[in-house]
């Protein structure tokens, strides 16, 4: 009997000690995977700046300035900061008076670039064969947000009727939102609109969280840019005005 006790006990020992070693290698993994997601804004963040610079302070459009095309159809944000994202000849080889899923610029829809990719993006079946980007742009409150004018009060900081300077962002570059983490995603990262770029929808599903229209790669949490090139880590417990008053772009006003 003592023998059959002894091994029960061994086993119960080795069980929790395994199952603690699984939390541990899942949390260690979490944390690793988090990293790489911010150091993924991080670079982002990074194009944005060097693309503003270039541009004397004028920060990047949501996409591609063609007259010809409509929104849905234009080159990304994305496209337009690649060359300050890391050396490659993606950017030179596509044709930018053509629309993202033209035979010419089809091959770049297909590209997996990891920079855009969130490491604990949920394993799901993909809409189509185009690599989308797990990293959308803040455009403001509205499924229009992206064409409001710079004076309409839910613009935010993404749009193509519009096209933000420094001055414009003074005073709120710490706390204007401009890219999150979603696993929401559609489509291909060349492609303007939708896949790249959002507005926040009040009617729509939540804003944050698993199912949410952002986060929902990382538990509890949501990784996000902000103007001043910061890399935040925003519960997804927020408060859902807090959240819609730093995608747009009039100060927050302090409660009294």
């Amino acid at each position: 009997m003592r023998t059959w006790i002894q091994l029960l006990l061994v086993l119960l020992i080795l069980l929790t000690v395994g199952g603690n070693l699984a939390v541990a290698v899942v949390q260690v993994r979490d944390m690793a995977n988090r990293s790489a997601c911010t150091n993924n804004l991080h670079q982002l963040s990074i194009a944005i700046s060097c693309y503003t610079d270039a541009f004397k302070g004028r920060f990047p459009p949501a996409a591609e300035t063609n007259p010809d095309l409509p929104l849905e159809k234009r080159l990304s944000w994305m496209v337009v900061v690649m060359p300050y994202v890391e050396a490659n000849s993606i950017y030179g080889k596509l044709d930018h008076k053509k629309s993202w899923d033209a035979e010419e610029n089809r091959f770049a829809a297909l590209f997996l670039f990891r920079t855009f990719q969130c490491p604990s993006f949920p394993e799901q079946i993909p809409d189509s064969t185009f690599a989308p980007t797990h990293y959308v742009g803040i455009a403001g409150i509205g499924t229009d947000a992206i064409e409001l004018p710079l004076t309409d009060k839910r613009a935010g900081f993404w749009g193509t009727e519009r096209q933000l300077t420094m001055d414009d962002v003074k005073g709120r570059s710490d706390s204007l939102l401009v890219l999150a983490e979603t696993s929401q995603a559609h489509s291909a990262w060349t492609a303007a609109g939708m896949p790249t770029t959002r507005g926040l929808e009040s009617n729509g599903t939540p804003y944050l969280g698993v199912g949410g229209q952002f986060g929902g790669n990382h538990r509890r949490l949501v990784n996000t840019a902000f103007a001043d090139g910061s890399i935040r880590s925003i519960e997804q417990s927020i408060n859902p005005k807090v959240w819609e008053a730093m995608s747009t772009l009039p100060r927050i006003e302090k409660e009294e």
